[in-house]
């Protein structure tokens, strides 16, 4: 199968406002990286005539599109290429929302100004990643997967007011290095999965179990009270609320 190509150099809006970012991606390999030029840039290649991406633009709002994969007419054949290489602007304000198929993902949003973000993806590998405090402060941020393995890293510099967790069977690990700003909200809701949570040193953190989940692993100093594990620590408190039923989780507080 012929491989087609599409350069990506979409400049930033004359009114550098807050600008909805959309990227609806077949399934294949994505990764994200910031940039501090244009509010897009990149490449997509691809080798599948119904899989070619439709591109959608008003003056604040970016929309990258694939078809459905469960609306292609016929099973493509042979070796499929899908990847999506793109940069994001770290200069104004972006409300990001990324829908996917199966895929092996590879987010860096460091530095970029995320008010929202939203991820929903199928089976899938992703690793995710701040390594800086999030420039603005981002409202929601929405986590929802099939089975699948993930990592977040530096999720305590995300600047998120609530984030909600959903997935599927899988393994997956919820840093949350960096530094609270003021309270924070988590929600987990996940199957038969392992899940890791990470508390850096220094964080006050509540771990609520709401499930009938009974294989809890601690390690580091925690006061455990009932259902409760907490951190003993001062200042914005980030408090994660649990609800599974069956799997592994481990409680990591560094020290």
């Amino acid at each position: 199968m012929c491989i087609r190509d599409r350069d990506i150099l979409e400049p930033l809006p004359d009114n550098l406002e807050e600008t909805e970012i959309q990227f609806r991606m077949t399934g294949g390999k994505f990764s994200i990286i910031p940039s501090a030029d244009n509010l897009v840039s990149g490449t997509i290649l691809y080798n599948v005539e119904q899989w070619e991406p439709e591109f959608t633009r008003s003056s604040n709002l970016y929309k990258i599109s694939q078809v459905n994969p469960f609306r292609i007419s016929g099973i493509p054949s042979g070796e499929t290429v899908n990847n999506w290489d793109l940069a994001l602007t770290t200069q104004i304000p972006l409300s990001l929302s990324i829908e996917g198929g199966a895929s092996e993902n590879n987010f860096d949003f460091t530095g970029i100004h995320l008010t929202n973000l939203r991820i929903v993806q199928g089976a899938s590998d992703s690793t995710i990643r701040f390594n800086s405090p999030n420039p603005v402060k981002m409202d929601e941020f929405t986590f929802n997967t099939g089975a699948s393995s993930a990592e977040l890293f530096g999720l305590g510099n995300a600047n998120f007011s609530e984030m909600s967790v959903s997935c599927g069977a899988g393994d997956y690990t919820l840093d949350f290095t960096g530094e609270l700003t003021e309270d924070r909200l988590v929600n987990i809701k996940a199957g038969v999965s392992n899940i890791t949570i990470v508390i850096p040193a220094g964080m006050k953190a509540v771990i609520n179990n709401q499930g009938t989940i009974s294989n809890i692993n601690s390690r580091g100093t925690w006061l455990v009270t009932d259902d409760t594990y907490t951190t003993m620590a001062d200042g914005p408190t980030l408090t994660v609320n649990l609800d599974m039923a069956v799997g592994n989780v481990n409680l990591v507080h560094e020290d």
